[in-house]
């Protein structure tokens, strides 16, 4: 008799201390839940496509060229700064290069000036960054090696014009229409997915958008 009491308080003990354990973890799920329901999705977190603002249009005798911190070989390259005409709005020596190139650098352009990196760019630094130098380098390719005589080598012209305004007199407004340039190519011709197209490109854009990029820049 007295075996059996002491076994039928082990039981209650037993399911005691494991009702409690039962309860104890329950409680911790759920708060583990709770606090998992309070945290958004990674993905709703990160930035989608730089947000650019829109651009005053500008009056005659303003434009970059205008601007007294111009070097001296940017102001000869300005002094003389004309379109080629050209029958194809878009052609290639290169598809797959270009393809690749604008890809790159329109994600490099993006982080440079999206989601207000723009007004945070130190142009000295900049200048001298690898990553600038090597935006040179591919604007200068994509004019004489990726695409063929179109008018998409316009807008290489005009990507190097901005980027040498933009050096030179730390001008927000010319590193703004560079990434326009690339923004709007990357759409156009690799399907990337945007908020905007800018009509910043005489390959794909309007010609009143195209005609304010050139009075921008000659003034």
């Amino acid at each position: 008799m007295k075996a059996f009491f002491i076994t039928l308080i082990c039981i209650c003990v037993l399911a005691i201390v494991g009702t409690g354990i039962y309860f104890f973890l329950s409680q911790e799920e759920n708060d583990t839940a709770n606090s998992e329901e309070r945290v958004p999705p990674v993905q709703s977190q990160m930035p989608t496509e730089a947000k650019d603002k829109e651009l005053k249009p500008v009056e005659k005798g303003e434009g970059a060229s205008q601007l007294e911190e111009l070097s001296g070989d940017t102001k000869d390259f300005l002094s003389t700064f004309t379109y080629e005409t050209y029958d194809e709005q878009i052609a290639y020596q290169n598809e797959e290069l270009v393809k690749q190139i604008i890809s790159d650098q329109h994600a490099y352009l993006n982080d440079l000036t999206g989601w207000g990196h723009i007004d945070n760019v130190d142009i000295g630094y900049l200048a001298q960054s690898e990553e600038w130098q090597q935006l040179q380098e591919d604007v200068e390719r994509l004019r004489t090696e990726g695409f063929a005589p179109s008018e998409a080598v316009n807008d290489m012209w005009n990507a190097e014009a901005f980027m040498r305004i933009a050096t030179d007199s730390a001008d927000l407004n010319s590193l703004r229409y560079v990434h326009r340039i690339f923004h709007d190519m990357d759409a156009e011709i690799n399907g990337a997915e945007v908020d905007k197209v800018w009509d910043a490109t005489r390959a794909f854009g309007a010609e009143t958008e195209t005609q304010e990029l050139y009075a921008y820049i000659k003034g």
